[in-house]
């Protein structure tokens, strides 16, 4: 299925603070797509005590607690052309649609638009510019909105990239996806119809 779902994490030594015969358990979208032989997910790591920082100091071959797959954040498969937006780790949920549309030789047109803070939060930079090399109806765009120094792309917000983007069909015929933190997601969705896009065809995961 290429259904994008989300797991519940835990680990056997990280317990609720408030309970702590019971596992503290936390949702992570899954990155990887069903014709891949091994599960991927994509994990922040906060410097803050909790489960992402414990996850962290985990060893090769140490076991975790592994429950679901959960959700509904699924592919509507009957579009003319899609769009993407990802924002930091919402990335997960997205490439595992773009590997799964990608894979299967889909023709139509796929962009992803990929906002992030700087840099060191730019994902799966590599892979993502070798899948426009080798799909030409893939296309992909990314901005940063605090850029360090060394940054040559473009500063900014995804909307900036919206905005300059010629789409291959009518606003009204573009299926968009957008995942991340829910206040970014919330402002997008606004921006998307007030600039005429279906509001039908917009489609969320807020983390």
């Amino acid at each position: 299925s290429s259904d994008l779902q989300f797991i519940m994490l835990g680990c056997e030594d990280f317990k609720l603070k408030s309970n702590p015969e019971m596992l503290k358990l936390s949702s992570f979208s899954v990155a990887s797509a069903p014709f891949q032989d091994y599960f991927e997910l994509c994990i922040r790591i906060h410097s803050t005590e909790g489960l992402t920082n414990h996850l962290g100091k985990k060893q090769v071959g140490d076991e975790l607690i592994v429950k679901g797959p959960f959700g509904h954040f699924m592919l509507n498969n009957e579009f003319k052309e899609i769009a993407f937006i990802a924002l930091g780790t919402g990335i997960a949920p997205l490439i595992s649609m773009i590997r799964t549309l990608l894979n299967e030789n889909d023709e139509r047109p796929i962009t992803l638009f990929y906002g992030f803070r700087n840099k060191n939060c730019f994902l799966y930079e590599k892979e993502l510019i070798e899948l426009t090399e080798k799909h030409n109806n893939f296309r992909f765009y990314f901005v940063a909105s605090h850029p360090k120094e060394n940054w040559t792309g473009k500063k900014g917000f995804v909307q900036d990239l919206i905005k300059e983007t010629e789409f291959f069909n009518s606003k009204n015929e573009v299926d968009f996806y957008l995942c991340g933190i829910p206040k970014a997601i919330e402002s997008i969705n606004e921006f998307l119809i007030k600039s005429g896009f279906n509001k039908e065809k917009i489609f969320f995961e807020k983390w």
